[in-house]
């Protein structure tokens, strides 16, 4: 890929080993530049390990200024390890990363046969205008502004520095022989540290890096990538007017960060949060090219809501595996499983001899814990990202170098949200983007059935999984399709069973009970609670009719299942009020699992407050309220508003049967309003079947202001609109 993840494109490279062979130059020249570097670099180690020992804080700083005195190939091996922090410590990041900065410009008239070379001795007849100030100088080139002949158009032309190409040869050269040497003299520990390959691909980017056509090329690629969003601009690369050393590009005006947060209102700045993220995401997870230095000077906002991305030196990119494996990561986290998540994680790395894997779990563990308790303020996902890196890194894991870059890139982008932002969490603004990304990777059927057919049987029946190597490239996909097509009928008929004989039930709901009693002061009491209520259970459910749907006899062995606990609770002498509201609250804690999928699948394709309500309910009444078990009908209702009415739900039949109506309105019922907050909205309602009305009226309000996603669910049920706790109680009475 690239070097410490740095962009690289175009041929490959001659190999560390076949350079290894015959060093490129032997002559006295370059023996005599390798013993200035290493002299000066040999000063830097002993600095580091005083530093690493506490007794020289501004190591870091003499560093950077040794690199600049080593000259531009130097400051480029600088600004790559500024994004390595599993090599180096976070003060020397700090440092490194100065390197980033404008360096002292050279003189215009120094550049004009540059210019000539490029574009020819008539080079200013291409231009109308052609500032000789620059706006911008770095350590391979500089930035000035222009105006092109033929049209008129405002452009920034970047201009490689005089004389740059030889002198980062003379220094590639001079630490290709050093190295040639080092490998002979200490093979066994050149060999670990990986200084080679490293020096390989960092030479292999900085000759690329020098040619100009690469970063045009790369620029193109990003513009095809994004070229379906309306709010992300690329500069536009003028061809015409560009060479290997001279790249012309449109030039572009627009706000600055700082510009931003002074002048756009709290809504302006999450929206703009929120595209960033999806933009982030797009290249992150979807396309695999992605920008790596996505500082404040590297963006430049827009009035309409829209910004455009600057300087594309410093990119990445992903294989397809590595982009699968972050969204598993970032779906394991998010679910608090640390173990899932670690094997995703170092599924990607090489192991080096002695590598303690039960440490870095360990730590690992730890830095999830952490997160998982902490303020946004105190600890970030990408920050816990690239901390986990880190600890990798110290216990023997070596990630790839593109890998490092990702994780760097994401916390440099963080902190550019952050500023516009500083409440904004990046796991809950992406989610929607990765259940899309997961859906359009896992959802497609040919992929389903492949996977399932390859791997399901040897997981169920021995709880292996196939290793890659055992999969057979072709099978016989009729034989695959009835397979799977029995497997699913049997499973069915499975479920089906255990809903209709309580087994099921015990599984899903027990945990959730026994949660909400402890809170309710009545731990000693639930295990004699929920064996009443499953005798109850069992003299109920032979008298619950067999719906026609699944999702029916869910819903009804469910209300059978509700009925039991409250006759259980009654009989302990817990009073009716009360018992409605431990099966409220327990209730809540299922019913928000369930819409946690309708509103992950409509906020992976909208952010629009409306159609996200509108799909989330469409989904809940396909399952498992869906017909015929249930029937709805839509009504015609103001705008921002999802209506329609509920006129058969065999849910209220049950309990209206059982001669406990009350019960469905406090519990049932009720727990319809925390879910319409949760879904972004409000519900207002008139009355139910469970309470003698004609029909369940369902009016779904979605609230406008919403357009970041849903409202917050630390999992508490709350009281209509107010978003206040309920202690053990339902909402007051019926709706």
């Amino acid at each position: 890929m690239n070097p410490g993840g740095r962009g690289a494109g175009g041929a490959a490279s001659p190999t560390a080993e076949a350079r290894a062979a015959v060093p490129r130059r032997r002559n006295l020249s370059s023996l005599r530049r390798l013993s200035v570097i290493v002299w000066r670099l040999l000063v830097q180690l002993r600095a580091y390990a005083h530093f690493r020992k506490g007794r020289d804080d501004m190591a870091p700083k003499r560093l950077v200024h040794c690199l600049l005195a080593l000259g531009p190939a130097f400051v480029k091996l600088g600004q790559i390890l500024s994004t390595r922090p599993d090599l180096l410590p976070e003060p020397y990041i700090d440092a490194l990363v100065r390197l980033q900065a404008d360096q002292p410009p050279v003189e215009f008239a120094a550049l004009e046969p540059m210019l000539a070379d490029a574009l020819g001795v008539d080079w200013r007849q291409r231009f109308q205008a052609f500032d000789a100030e620059p706006v911008a100088a770095a350590s391979l080139a500089q930035v000035h502004r222009a105006r092109v002949g033929d049209t008129g158009a405002v452009v920034a032309v970047k201009i490689q520095r005089p004389d740059i190409r030889r002198r980062v040869l003379r220094d590639l050269d001079a630490v290709d022989l050093g190295l040639w040497w080092a490998r002979r003299l200490m093979p066994r520990r050149m060999r670990r540290s990986n200084i080679p390959a490293f020096f390989a691909e960092f030479r292999r980017y900085t000759l690329q890096e020098l040619d100009f056509s690469n970063e045009a090329r790369t620029m193109e690629r990003f513009r095809g990538n994004l070229r379906d969003s309306a709010f992300v601009h690329l500069p536009r690369v003028h061809w015409e007017h560009s060479a290997p050393t001279v790249l012309t590009m449109d030039w572009i005006d627009g706000l600055s960060l700082r510009e931003v947060c002074a002048t756009f209102d709290q809504n302006a700045r999450r929206g703009l949060v929120h595209r960033l993220i999806e933009t982030l995401l797009a290249m992150f997870v979807s396309d695999g090219l992605f920008h790596a230095d996505l500082h404040p000077g590297n963006i430049r906002f827009h009035d309409d809501g829209s910004f455009t991305l600057l300087d594309f030196g410093m990119y990445g990119e992903l294989t397809p595996v590595q982009r699968d494996r972050f969204i598993l990561y970032w779906v394991a986290v998010v679910q608090e499983q640390p173990q899932r998540a670690f094997h995703h994680f170092t599924a990607q790395t090489r192991r080096l001899p002695g590598a303690d894997e039960a440490a870095f779990f360990a730590r690992f563990s730890e830095l999830a814990r952490r997160w998982y308790a902490s303020r946004l303020s105190e600890l970030s996902f990408t920050q816990v990202y690239l901390e986990m890196m880190r600890a990798g890194y110290r216990y023997g894991f070596v990630f790839p170098p593109e890998l490092i870059l990702h994780a760097k890139a994401l916390t440099t982008a963080e902190a550019l949200i952050f500023t516009l932002d500083p409440d904004a969490r990046f796991e809950a603004i992406s989610r929607p983007v990765i259940a899309r990304e997961l859906t359009r990777r896992a959802g497609a059927l040919e992929s389903i059935r492949n996977r399932l057919s390859q791997f399901l049987p040897e997981l169920l029946l021995l709880g292996e999984v196939m290793p890659v190597e055992a999969v057979d490239e072709t099978w016989d996909q009729s034989a695959t399709d009835e397979l799977l097509t029995e497997m699913a009928k049997s499973v069915t008929e499975s479920l089906r069973d255990q809903l209709e004989h309580g087994g099921l039930w015990k599984e899903l709901l027990e945990r959730h009970v026994r949660q909400v009693l402890a809170e309710a002061g009545l731990r000693d009491a639930s295990d004699e609670i929920l064996d009443a209520t499953w005798e109850h259970y069992y003299r109920i459910e032979p008298d619950i009719p067999v719906a026609p749907t699944f999702g029916a006899i869910l819903t009804t062995h469910l209300a059978g299942a509700t009925l039991g606990l409250y006759r259980a609770l009654r009989e302990r002498d817990v009073d009716k009020r009360r018992a409605y509201g431990l099966i409220y609250d327990t209730g809540w804690r299922l019913y928000r699992q369930m819409g946690e999928s309708p509103l992950l699948l409509a906020s992976a394709y909208t952010r629009d407050p409306y159609k996200r309500l509108k799909i989330a309910t469409e989904l809940f009444r396909l399952f498992p309220f869906g017909e015929p078990g249930y029937r709805w009908q839509d009504v015609t209702a103001a705008p921002g508003v999802v209506a329609f009415d509920c006129l058969e739900c065999p849910v209220a039949r049950f309990f209206i049967q059982n001669n406990e109506p009350e019960l469905c309105v406090n519990t049932w019922c009720n727990l319809d309003f925390p879910l319409a907050e949760k879904w972004g909205g409000h519900l207002e309602r008139t009355g139910t079947i469970a309470s003698g009305a004609s029909r369940c009226d369902f009016r779904w309000h979605a609230d406008m202001e919403s357009q970041g996603g849903a409202q917050p669910d630390d999992g508490a049920p709350r009281h209509l609109g107010t978003g206040r706790r309920v202690p053990g109680s339902p909402p007051g009475g019926q709706p």
